[in-house]
């Protein structure tokens, strides 16, 4: 089987490229954070990568956990970013094979009817992992789709140790889990230490030094890991890559699995 993951990016006109991506790459299973939900016809094409993405023949299942609905992103009492209508940000999965069971459970904050980013950098806004357990003829694999609490320098807090905590809580032993998704943490963090302690992290095993591309955009800098895989000890890899793709400011991940 193979998993295709990619931070699509709020901050990017860029849908074309993810689809284009998504039917090269031909995935069975694809996991996406930033995916945006349009929820009036009005919100600005941009803003509905998940409408369009859902759209892909080839995948006849589809899940979405949405974090928050805003007509933009405010600061300030000011629109940063207009979206041109209500819409939906949240994790989004893709997949050929049914989806059993799905969840979207929060661990910080709860579902929000606003984007306000005055104090982002302090407090964040929400959180939640999507949990999905999809059947391959018969046989089950847990997919837990991350995007994680937003912290300066990505070196982790209290609030990232119990992200992981949370995280570590939620992991089936009795069947295959595929942990996925975008961090916000180095490597070398101590909330991302935790999850290598109960599962087998590709980013370290592969020796991967970079999950996005060279960037400076005020908030984040590029050239460093903060996407990761995790798998239990019921997958067998057969590959993992990251792809040097410009269709993001993350690069594509790619598990190869048994």
């Amino acid at each position: 089987m193979k998993l295709l993951n990619l931070n699509i990016s709020i901050k990017l006109d860029n849908n074309e490229e993810v689809i284009n991506l998504v039917k090269e790459e031909n995935a069975d299973i694809c996991t996406f954070q930033e995916a945006m939900n349009k929820k009036e016809d009005s919100c600005f094409p941009k803003y509905q990568s998940k409408n369009e993405l859902e759209k892909i023949d080839s995948y006849p299942y589809h899940e979405f956990a949405p974090l928050f609905v805003a007509k933009g992103v405010n600061k300030n009492g000011k629109i940063t970013r207009d979206f041109g209508g209500k819409a939906e940000q949240g994790n989004f999965l893709l997949s050929k094979y049914p989806v059993k069971e799905h969840k979207n459970e929060f661990y910080y904050n709860e579902y929000r009817y606003e984007y306000d980013a005055t104090e982002f950098r302090e407090k964040d806004w929400c959180r939640s992992i999507q949990n999905a357990i999809i059947d391959k003829n018969g046989k089950e694999i847990q997919i837990i789709n991350v995007h994680g609490i937003w912290n300066k320098d990505k070196v982790g807090d209290e609030r990232t140790k119990e992200q992981s905590d949370f995280i570590l809580s939620r992991i089936r032993e009795d069947i295959p889990c595929i942990v996925v998704g975008d961090f916000n943490l180095l490597p070398e963090s101590e909330s991302i230490q935790m999850l290598n302690k109960k599962m087998h992290n590709l980013i370290e095993e592969y020796h991967i030094q970079t999950t996005r591309p060279t960037f400076d955009d005020g908030l984040d800098k590029g050239n460093v890991v903060c996407d990761y895989i995790f798998v239990n000890d019921k997958v067998t890899v057969k590959n993992f890559q990251v792809l040097e793709k410009d269709v993001s400011d993350h690069l594509p991940m790619i598990l190869e699995f048994e």
